[in-house]
């Protein structure tokens, strides 16, 4: 293999086999103690939430002051932000410090072990990674299978470019390529697995086509309310199957070449109360899950009146919005909606099948894939409880 073993990244490995992501003396095990991370993220931000939004912090190894913060980090269990506003750290932060939405990050590392045991790279697959990110994912990957038989892809062209430098730097020369995720990659299809460190609304209809008969898909499936990790399996016929995985685990939406359309609807809205509290939607996230499937695609924040008081805001691709006050007069909580859909009403429907059902986890639940129909259901693929993903 090309790495040699890397004493902070064997430091990093043995806490990862203590926490039970990593499984001792396995050759993925092995990959992990010979890629050094800190080549994939020479430099990161921190960030704190504020009123303001996120304020973040550059830690660079390059600084000899900042060298011995920054490898604490580098060389912990952290998910480390490397890209803000689709920039690296080191432009967006000319001064150091700033604000901004962050765009791309290095996936924490047990994160990253327990998905590609999930994925079994076993029997030496070919790999489609979508979202490089810093590269620190496709060189394990390219340790544990060889760089033959790994592809990675981007919509960022700087994180690309950044990825396959530092991986040729290392000696690693998997197809590093700039391109949309949402179409997988068809110039090395077919795959045996698919992974995905960005999250998709749908399982994109290419990824499909271009994964081997019986191969595997691993995707993040989210929107602005909730989601969970699915694994799918593919059919000789063009269809998948399979259930969201018991770990729960998020990542950045996928960017795409054809932006998101989005409808505005200015109107009074319906004024009502609710027994519901809203905060559940943002505090549990089984039934922030059920919430996204009640409203397809329903966008949820929190925000701040110009009183002070906070409110919980949703809204849809299609206008429908709804806004429920954080907290409640006399056990309800003023609830104002608008649109052609009444989302709030959705969540309570959803909410009282939930309870109705106990409470179940995401991992009740599973997903089918046709060419022309893509659904959730609960219990069992034959199960009249279903909810359909909302696709392009």
């Amino acid at each position: 293999m090309t790495g040699v073993v890397h004493e902070p990244s064997s430091a990093l490995v043995a806490r990862l086999v203590e926490e039970g992501a990593l499984v001792p003396d396995d050759r993925l095990t092995e990959a992990f103690r010979r890629v050094d991370r800190g080549v994939f993220v020479p430099a990161f931000a921190l960030h704190e939430e504020t009123p303001q939004g996120a304020r973040y912090r550059l830690l660079s190894a390059e600084d000899p002051d900042q060298r011995e913060e920054w490898a604490c980090h580098v060389y912990a269990d952290e998910t480390l932000t490397i890209e803000i506003a689709g920039e690296p750290v080191t432009d967006a932060l000319p001064g150091g410090r700033g604000t901004g939405r962050w765009t791309s990050s290095s996936t924490m590392p047990s994160l990253m072990a327990r998905m590609l045991h999930q994925l079994d790279l076993g029997g030496d697959p070919r790999v489609l990674e979508v979202g490089v990110g810093s590269g620190y994912n496709a060189a394990i990957l390219c340790e544990v299978l060889g760089s033959d038989r790994v592809t990675s892809i981007d919509i960022s062209p700087r994180l690309v470019s950044d990825a396959a430098r530092r991986l040729s730097a290392l000696g690693y020369t998997p197809v590093v390529a700039e391109y949309d995720g949402h179409k997988g990659f068809p110039d090395r299809a077919p795959y045996d697995r698919i992974v995905s460190t960005t999250a998709f609304t749908h399982v994109p209809p290419e990824w499909i086509t271009q994964a081997a008969p019986g191969g595997s898909i691993l995707v993040n499936i989210a929107g602005g309310t909730g989601g969970a990790m699915l694994g799918l399996r593919v059919r000789d016929d063009h269809t998948a199957q399979g259930r969201f995985l018991p770990q729960w685990a998020g990542f950045m939406p996928a960017r795409s070449s054809v932006p998101r359309q989005r409808v505005s609807v200015d109107d009074a809205g319906e004024r009502s109360t609710t027994t519901l509290n809203p905060a559940l939607v943002r505090g549990e996230p089984a039934m922030a899950f059920l919430a996204q499937l009640a409203t397809t695609d329903a966008d949820t924040v929190v925000r701040t009146a110009d009183t002070g008081a906070d409110f919980l805001f949703m809204e849809g691709a299609d206008g429908a919005w709804a806004e429920i006050d954080m907290d409640a007069d006399e056990g309800r909580y003023p609830v104002v909606q608008g649109g052609p859909r009444r989302l709030w009403t959705r969540v309570e429907e959803a909410h009282r099948w939930w309870v109705a059902n106990g409470q179940p986890g995401w991992s009740a639940y599973g997903v089918t894939v046709t060419p022309g129909d893509q659904h959730v259901w609960f219990g069992s693929a034959e199960s009249d409880q279903r909810w359909p993903l909302p696709l392009p």
